[in-house]
């Protein structure tokens, strides 16, 4: 609606000034009176153009993005408990906009985000824990038949170097995950977590993946060590979600949020009126 806006009014602008100019040359209704006209008109038309039309879409972009801050409630969490990451995640989204690919601009925010939006999960209810460890087992299962090398990258980024440019639709239901795992994690739905309990079960899932494939799960043990079988850790680590998401709700979810989510959280906000 701007642009059309001040495109119309450029096109006024211009074809007033060109009258006047077209005046000064010759007769109203002369055909030099109307060559000039439609040459002044498109000329001023074209220079108003370039000189105001950058500055307005530039404008118009820092104003979504910035609303985009403000009305996007993963962001507006987020940066409730990290509001050092407001100026990185606005600089971010205005980048991906002058770029053209401000329609993706949430999913680039959520990418930037992504290694906070794993601090929530020990806030998180169970159910948003386990939605999130099949997202994770879907990316993971991917990214394996793919190449071994780039699940290893995703576990491993620290190891293995940054997982490779581009965007899947497996990345894209993960980031989804963790939208829900913040939401529930604010809204106060989550049950308490039981870290005793939730190791419990993960030495009775790794027991029982040892009993399915023996020594192999030891990789996990060791699993950044130089020369480890990178193909064999993406395998028992995918093995090993997939035996957790096999438990009960309940202790699926305790046990993901234990896994999952390191034991520095964001701090708890207080229940309104507290």
């Amino acid at each position: 609606m701007l642009e059309i806006v001040l495109t119309a009014g450029i096109a006024a602008l211009a074809a007033v000034l060109g009258w006047v100019v077209a005046r000064w040359v010759g007769p109203i209704g002369s055909r030099r009176h109307r060559a000039v006209l439609l040459a002044a008109t498109v000329a001023l038309f074209t220079l108003g153009s370039a000189a105001v039309m950058p500055r307005a879409r530039a404008w118009k972009q820092e104003r979504e993005m910035a609303a985009l801050l403000t009305t996007e409630p993963l962001f507006t969490a987020v940066l409730e408990d990290f509001p050092e990451l407001r100026e990185p995640l606005r600089v971010a989204l205005l980048r991906a906009a002058r770029e053209g690919h401000g329609s993706e601009a949430l999913l680039v925010g959520q990418r930037l985000l992504s290694p906070q939006l794993w601090r929530y999960v020990p806030r998180a209810s169970d159910a948003a824990a386990v939605e999130l460890g099949r997202a994770l087992v879907a990316a993971l299962a991917r990214l394996q038949a793919l190449d071994p090398q780039r699940c290893y990258r995703f576990l491993f980024p620290d190891i293995a170097g940054p997982a490779a440019a581009g965007w899947s639709p497996a990345e894209d239901g993960l980031l989804a995950a963790l939208r829900r795992v913040v939401a529930s994690a604010h809204d106060g739905s989550a049950e308490p977590l039981d870290r005793a309990l939730a190791r419990k079960h993960l030495d009775a899932a790794f027991a029982h993946l040892r009993d399915e494939h023996h020594s192999d799960v030891d990789v996990l043990r060791h699993a950044r060590e130089p020369g480890v079988d990178r193909a064999r850790v993406c395998a028992m680590t995918i093995a090993l979600y997939s035996e957790l998401l096999a438990l009960p709700p309940p202790a699926a979810g305790q046990t993901l949020r234990h896994v999952l989510g390191p034991e520095a959280t964001p701090p708890a906000r207080p229940a309104p009126g507290s």
